[in-house]
């Protein structure tokens, strides 16, 4: 079957042997539509969800030789940095929005013509909307003209014509208005100025057409590999691997997840290098997806085993008890530190000591600092 869906849907070279394709890749199949399966009525699948994005895009910056340390990505997503961020902090959190953005979306949506467009950046408008209100319609008219009042006096409304638009335009919503996006430096010290997105992208997505008839874990396989090879965006490398796993989402595979693909590469034995055949590259690609698919397994049995060890100290308290919210942010935030748990449970940082405190015996201090402290699950 594997065999016949390669010859129908992508022409490889005559050099690759299928019937070595065939183990692999059913194994790491099975493995993670069983995964899947599991985090569809699992208590923590949600946490889990959230706690896999800052892995996936910490990975995401370790396969491109920068490191990012994981409490910092969690502190700059809740806005709280302790020190100014780095520009590898801030492409690590480029990759956490975009992998929320695709996983909050219709499963297909990121693999369209529209959703490429608008998580590589060509989908906005350096304009900025604007909606006009009834008074503005009304004060445009009388911009150039004279108005009489009950009186019959004469009121000259041009002097305040320009202020009048200017109250109003600044009173509108500002959600309304779209920031331009950053300029592109095309000065060629940065970018190379002859390489064609576009294109590019035009012929990945041929290629990705042409892996329709194949299984769903080989098609991403296929997908992901041709990425690497054209290389379409020169500032965004790391988004092929969130396509991958979103066409798993789309094929029906992981209906309940996106997949970590940075997380699995960052686990694997195997490093991709020029030498490799295509054959070695796609082997390399199932034992990945299979290891990662085990670890989370046992991510997930932590995370319930965690879940069931802290909500015993949650037995006995008042209703309206903070302590519960804060085991659920413990298990979906890999770092909790005292100012995190304050804003985000609404109580004060005295309060959040205290209640952190009573879940230190099932909690891990990272820092060992009496300052400034932070904490994980165990």
């Amino acid at each position: 079957m594997i065999r016949a869906g390669l010859k129908m849907g992508l022409d490889l070279p005559g050099s690759v042997s299928f019937e070595p394709l065939q183990a692999p890749f059913e194994s790491a199949s099975d493995a993670l539509a069983r995964f899947d399966e599991r985090l569809r009525s699992s208590p923590v699948a949600e946490a889990f969800i959230l706690r896999a994005h800052f892995h996936d895009a910490c990975a995401a910056l370790w396969r491109a030789g920068e490191f990012v340390q994981l409490e910092d990505l969690v502190l700059h997503d809740a806005g709280m940095d302790v020190r100014t961020p780095t520009h590898e902090l801030v492409r690590a959190h480029a990759v956490l929005l975009t992998r929320r953005r695709i996983a909050d979306r219709e499963p297909a949506w990121a693999l369209t013509t529209e959703g490429l467009a608008n998580l590589r950046g060509a989908g906005r408008s350096n304009d900025a909307v604007f909606e006009p209100t009834a008074g503005s319609g009304a004060m445009d008219e009388a911009a150039d003209g004279e108005l009489d009042d009950e009186d019959g006096e004469t009121i000259i409304t041009g002097e305040f014509a320009e202020i009048d638009e200017l109250l109003a335009r600044t009173s509108r919503p500002i959600e309304r208005i779209q920031p331009a996006p950053p300029k592109r430096d095309d000065s060629g010290l940065v970018y190379d100025e002859d390489w064609d997105d576009q294109a590019r992208l035009a012929e990945w997505r041929e290629r990705l057409g042409r892996s329709q008839n194949l299984p769903p874990l080989m098609a991403a396989s296929v997908a992901l590999d041709a990425w690497e090879e054209i290389e379409p965006l020169q500032r965004s490398a790391w988004l092929g691997s969130l396509l991958a796993a979103a066409l798993l989402r789309s094929r029906g595979k992981t209906r309940h997840h996106l997949t970590a693909l940075h997380s699995g590469f960052r686990q694997a034995k195997f490093r991709r290098v020029g030498r490799d055949d295509l054959e070695t590259r796609l082997i390399a690609f199932a034992c990945a997806i299979e290891a990662m698919a085990k670890a989370d397994s046992k991510e997930l049995d932590r995370l319930t085993l965690a879940r069931e060890l802290l909500l015993r100290k949650c037995k006995g308290r008042r209703t309206n008890s903070r302590m519960p919210q804060l085991v659920e942010l413990c298990l979906a935030s890999p770092v909790v530190t005292v100012p995190l748990a304050a804003k985000e449970l609404r109580v004060s940082q005295q309060a959040a000591t205290t209640m952190i405190d009573e879940l230190s015996s099932n909690l891990r201090e990272l820092t060992g600092r009496g300052r400034y402290r932070a904490w994980a699950v165990i």
